[in-house]
C-alpha cells in the first residue's frame, strides 16, 4: 500500500528533526559555549517552515496552478526571507550571545536546506 506523499514527507521530516534534536543535545554536552540553548525552538521553527513549504508545493502542483520550478523558487525565497527576519530579530533583541546563535542557526539552516532540496528533487522526479 502506497502512502500519501504528504504523510510520507511529514514522517521523514519528523524523523530528521528528531535526529537533529539528539545530535544537538549530544553536542550541547561537549560544545556548550558554541551552541545556543534555544536549539529546540529553532528546530521547531525550521520544522514548521519546511513542512509548510512542502505542503504549499504539493498542493500547488496538485492543482496545476504553477510549474514546479516556480513553486520551488517561491518557497525557497519565502523561507529564506522568514529565516533572515527571525535571525535579525534575535540578533537585535540581544537576548543571547550572538556567536552560539549564529552557529546554531546557520547549522540548522544548512541541514534543513539539504534535507529539503533532496526530498524536493526526488518529488520533482516522480511528477515528471
Amino acid at each position: 500500500m502506497q502512502r500519501n506523499p504528504l504523510t510520507s514527507y511529514i514522517i521523514k521530516l519528523s524523523i530528521f528533526s528528531i535526529a537533529i534534536c539528539f545530535i544537538g543535545f549530544i553536542s550541547l554536552l561537549f560544545f556548550k559555549n558554541y551552541i545556543s540553548l534555544n536549539l529546540p525552538y529553532y528546530i521547531l521553527l525550521f520544522y514548521l517552515c519546511t513542512g509548510l513549504s512542502y505542503i504549499y508545493t504539493y498542493l500547488s502542483l496538485k492543482k496545476k496552478k504553477m510549474r514546479f520550478e516556480n513553486v520551488f523558487m517561491i518557497t525557497k525565497f519565502g523561507k529564506l526571507f522568514i529565516y533572515i527576519i527571525v535571525f535579525l530579530i534575535l540578533i537585535f533583541l540581544k537576548k543571547e550571545n550572538p556567536i552560539p546563535l549564529t552557529i546554531t542557526y546557520l547549522s540548522l539552516y544548512v541541514l534543513y536546506l539539504i534535507f529539503d532540496t533532496i526530498t524536493l528533487r526526488n518529488f520533482s522526479q516522480k511528477i515528471k
